[in-house]
């Protein structure tokens, strides 16, 4: 969209005060032809004179030199924070959604009937901006495993204050979301994830 430029603005507002050019050069103490290449574009008035010519139709410099002022709606980006075992994916493709903020190798104990085994495995702290994350989780995430995550929106760096979900977990089946830890949710959430031994009942309370 093209701005209105100063002398468009000087001729437009001259006619909505009813005001011939002689009549305008008269109140500035200039002359007509002066007025008449303003309103041209041929010249421009002095800057000294910009402050009279805004008050006289009272409007503000901004105004008199078509500026305004365009604010660009506030951009929301949500933050996913997830920590998980790299063997709980089944396609390392989802690396490709986020960045990889930490990795570490850690020892797990895995108990199998009555003997325990242990094993290495990479751990690693990511961060996506993507929109549903934890929905794009779910497509690459290995049944039995469980991800558990927390996310933030941000504007400007700074978190937004909202009724949107801040706490996540994936698994293969389904997705839990919800922001504030509403007892009655969260028991029957981990009811649901014992069910589907997603986690151990001696571990959930």
């Amino acid at each position: 969209m093209n701005t209105p430029k100063i002398h468009e603005i000087i001729r437009a507002k001259r006619r909505e005060r009813d005001l011939t050019q002689e009549e305008l050069a008269n109140i500035l103490g200039v002359t007509k032809a002066a007025v008449s290449k303003w309103e041209t574009a041929e010249s421009y008035p002095d800057i000294t004179m910009l402050p009279q010519i805004a008050q006289l139709f009272h409007i503000t410099m901004d105004e008199l030199f078509g500026y305004t002022l365009e604010l660009q709606p506030l951009k929301i980006v949500n933050e996913y924070r997830a920590g998980f075992k790299l063997s709980a994916l089944e396609d390392l493709s989802l690396l490709d959604h986020g960045t990889v903020k930490e990795c570490k190798l850690e020892k797990y104990l895995y108990y199998i009937g009555d003997t325990t085994e242990s094993r290495w495995e990479v751990t690693v702290c990511f961060i996506s901006n993507e929109n549903d994350f934890p929905y794009t989780v779910q497509k690459y995430i290995r049944s039995g495993n469980l991800i558990d995550m927390v996310s933030y929106r941000l504007a400007d760096g700074k978190i937004v204050e909202d009724d949107k979900p801040t706490k996540h977990y994936v698994c293969k089946d389904k997705v839990w979301e919800y922001r504030l830890p509403n007892p009655k949710f969260v028991r029957e959430m981990i009811k649901e994830q014992i069910a589907m031994g997603l986690i151990d009942e001696e571990d959930a309370f």
